[in-house]
């Protein structure tokens, strides 16, 4: 397959920005990533649709809800996913969160080869996090499915009886059709991530 690093016309502008820290994400991803099972054996077109420009949406969704400000907790983070490459095109405080210590470790070192600042990683639970940050924003590719982050997010509001005004973008599907409660607004983003294929993430709010 020729890999072709291409991006659909909403996400121009970041690629513009930085351009060659990106490719070096691919890069380490295409090597080091695989090498050391932070992700599963995939072709280098994969990789730059799944994860770089897919990650880059969940940019573009955070600024456009004016939460730039806000700090970013990549829950399950794994390969630095979407955090990484949020951190890469912003100046938004960026923590990839994950739970195993090797994984933390590699992370530190691409952190270092990039240079990149306003992130850092840690070896936390993210369920804790869940449950204590407020006015924080939360970005999951993989690590837990909507209604799972709401089940989560219920028990936290219910414990502590006031809103935390936390946002959580999440990984979805076009079959993913969560109701909005009184508790929860959900809204579904749909995006282009090449000339053909669309993907979509939940855009979950407190009410």
């Amino acid at each position: 397959m020729t890999y072709n690093p291409q991006i659909p016309e909403w996400g121009e502008k970041y690629l513009d920005k930085q351009e060659e820290k990106l490719f070096n994400y691919h890069k380490w991803l295409s090597n080091t990533g695989i090498k050391t099972g932070l992700i599963s054996q995939k072709t280098d077109q994969q990789i730059w649709d799944e994860f770089i420009v897919h990650s880059l949406y969940f940019y573009k969704i955070i600024e456009e809800l004016g939460l730039e400000k806000r700090c970013i907790f990549d829950l399950g983070t794994g390969g630095g996913i979407p955090g990484v490459p949020i951190s890469i095109v912003s100046n938004t405080k960026v923590v990839l969160v994950d739970k195993k210590k090797s994984r933390i470790f590699e992370l530190d070192r691409l952190i270092k080869l990039l240079n990149i600042k306003d992130v850092l990683s840690e070896e936390k639970n993210a369920i804790d996090l869940i449950n204590t940050k407020e006015k924080a924003v939360f970005t999951l590719r993989c690590y837990l499915s909507t209604s799972s982050l709401i089940k989560e997010a219920t028990k936290t509001l219910k414990k502590s009886n006031k809103l935390n005004k936390n946002t959580y973008l999440v990984s979805s599907s076009k079959k993913n059709k969560i109701k909005t409660d009184k508790m929860f607004h959900v809204k579904q983003e749909k995006f282009l991530i090449n000339k053909n294929d669309y993907r979509f993430i939940d855009v979950i709010t407190s009410m």
